[in-house]
């Protein structure tokens, strides 16, 4: 099978694509003159030390310079095309015993007002009296895996408590026999109108075997601080990103909501396994040689992470399920994929590795440098913030160009915002948990059990091992600085390098725990311990930051002439 391009049409105007063309090339600009500077022989310390800029530098690099081709090359489907004539049309919504009934019923009533015609499903684990009554009432279909042993296995295919299970025995037992196309929604996502239509107009195209569409959990985000951090972070692979990938290469089902060609699926077995079924899934399709849309028109609003909690497990098995994907599956298939394809996939699956890498080396670097009182690159500190400064500048402008355009998902997210910040800096640890226990169950198998995400809060107080992973690299950074500040004297950058990690760490503890104590409207002496210790963290390293006042300050006062040993 091979994808025609008669479907997609570009998004962009000429005048809209040159403007950002020329975005694009002052990032190119102000990268090449980066590297310049950062890569002069006067820059060298040692060997690993510039083998470890340059892995950086390209890290920093490759993060900005794949959206950016990505950009460039956006196209959707034309929003002319019918919906294929004869097409047999399912939409199905998933229902875990955990998930409130009034929230799927509130999904279930737009599913049942999409056009064009087509049969609506409840897949319930456990569907109570009540359900079934008003299901028979308003002609939804019901299917349920309940006492069906074959699909509560302990592991893939048809597993226990996971949607894969749940969506297997709809599939095997309706979806393949009556249906060539299946729309599957998770219970908190509510299709808008015009969205089935949307869905279903890249299966114009014979060799399409799947529809993906943006992933916009904004419900909840006024009373969820964390529900807004994520949405603004992923706004740019939900809109632009996708649509790069229309045409040559593959978009990715977000597993919220997603559709199949039954035929294709069945090729595949299935969907796929792990916990992020939808990456799986994506990746089995595309090497059984089936390509992929993405209807950015299509939109459902659904749910985001209700609390701090929520979110960080949400990153723990995701990177998990991810890195596991990479471990165990990815060998296996990468043979039946294109280069191109190799790459795209590869980049996915190891975005968590690299992001957890970062989170680590962020402390470790610099604690390394004052242990051994080497330094691992010779500049100067303020010139490298201010073309750290410019480089962010340059990469923010293409996207500003987007969000203008009305590309993002959602389409007002805010670029700068406090609450993306927060989630960037705290996801850290728990992406770097996952990605070793992914490792971990590579050669040293265990059960896994997921959790569904929660969808309203429980009230309880914010769990203190939430809080641990922070305090623990404040207890590293200020020991570091503390201890080996003084004796430091080729790599004394480093102690404000540190603490600086350390303060940010700190920051981040105190913000949580008083965030979670403001979103759950609980008496303050149930936050107690919380505010002790996060107050602890941010106390201690501003008293190490006092003490080693002439170190912090010495970096601040290099002039712009002399390199000083900073990074």
């Amino acid at each position: 099978m091979t994808m025609t391009e008669g479907i997609f049409v570009p998004v962009l105007s000429p005048p809209q694509r040159r403007i950002l063309l020329l975005l694009v090339l002052l990032w190119v600009v102000g990268t090449l003159a980066f590297w310049r500077w950062a890569l002069q022989p006067a820059v060298w310390v040692s060997v690993p030390g510039t083998l470890l800029n340059l892995v950086l530098l390209i890290y920093a690099t490759g993060m900005a310079i794949w959206p950016f081709y990505l950009f460039l090359r956006m196209r959707q489907v034309r929003p002319e095309l019918p919906v294929p004539p004869g097409l047999r049309v399912a939409m199905v919504v998933t229902k875990a015993p955990s998930e409130p009934w009034p929230l799927v019923q509130s999904t279930l009533l737009e599913m049942l007002a999409q056009a064009p015609e087509h049969d609506t499903w409840l897949a319930d684990e456990q569907p109570s009296e009540a359900v079934r009554g008003w299901c028979e009432q308003h002609g939804v279909r019901l299917s349920t895996r309940a006492g069906v042993a074959e699909y509560h296995r302990s592991s893939w295919p048809r597993r226990t408590r996971c949607k894969e299970g749940n969506l297997a025995y709809f599939y095997d037992h309706y979806g393949y026999t009556n249906y060539d196309v299946v729309v599957q929604l998770d219970a908190d996502h509510v299709p808008q109108p015009g969205y089935l239509l949307a869905m279903l107009q890249p299966f114009n195209d014979s060799t399409v075997g799947y529809v993906a569409a943006p992933s916009i959990c904004s419900a909840n985000a006024l009373r969820s601080w964390v529900g807004r951090g994520r949405l603004f972070a992923e706004a740019v692979l939900h809109g632009p990103m996708q649509l790069g990938f229309n045409g040559a290469w593959a978009p990715l089902c977000i597993g919220s909501h997603y559709a199949v060609h039954t035929r294709a699926l069945q090729e595949i077995g299935g969907l796929g396994p792990e916990l992020a079924e939808d990456h799986s899934t994506t990746l089995l399709l595309n090497a059984q040689g089936w390509r992929g849309a993405f209807a950015h028109r299509a939109i459902c609003y659904g749910l985001g992470p209700e609390t701090f909690e929520d979110a960080m497990v949400q990153e723990f098995q995701w990177s998990c399920s991810l890195t596991t994907i990479l471990l165990r599956h990815f060998p296996a298939l990468v043979h039946r994929l294109s280069p191109h394809m190799r790459l795209q996939f590869l980049y996915a699956q190891v975005f968590y590795p690299l992001r957890g890498g970062l989170s680590f080396s962020a402390l470790a670097l610099p604690v390394l440098a004052l242990l051994l009182d080497k330094p691992w690159m010779n500049i100067n500190y303020p010139l490298f913030l201010a073309f750290s400064t410019l480089q962010i500048v340059l990469t923010v402008l293409p996207v500003l160009q987007l969000r203008r355009c009305g590309l993002l998902r959602p389409t007002t997210a805010r670029l700068f915002s406090w609450e993306q910040a927060l989630f960037e800096l705290s996801r850290g640890p728990w992406i770097l948990a996952g990605v070793w226990r992914a490792v971990e169950e590579r050669f040293w198998p265990r059960p896994v059990t997921f959790r569904i995400t929660r969808k309203q809060s429980s009230g309880d107080p914010l769990p203190l091992a939430y809080l641990l992973p922070y305090l623990l690299a404040v207890l590293i950074g200020v020991a570091a600085a503390f201890i080996l500040g003084d004796s430091a004297r080729s790599s004394t950058g480093y102690v404000l390098l540190t603490l600086m990690t350390t303060g940010l760490f700190a920051c981040t503890a105190l913000a949580v725990a008083a965030l979670s104590h403001r979103q759950g409207d609980q008496s303050l002496r149930r936050h107690l311990p919380h505010y002790g210790l996060a107050g602890m963290a941010v106390l201690l390293t501003l008293c190490c930051g006092w003490l080693r006042l002439p170190q912090l300050v010495a970096p601040l006062q290099s002039l712009p002439a002399a390199p000083f040993q900073s990074l």
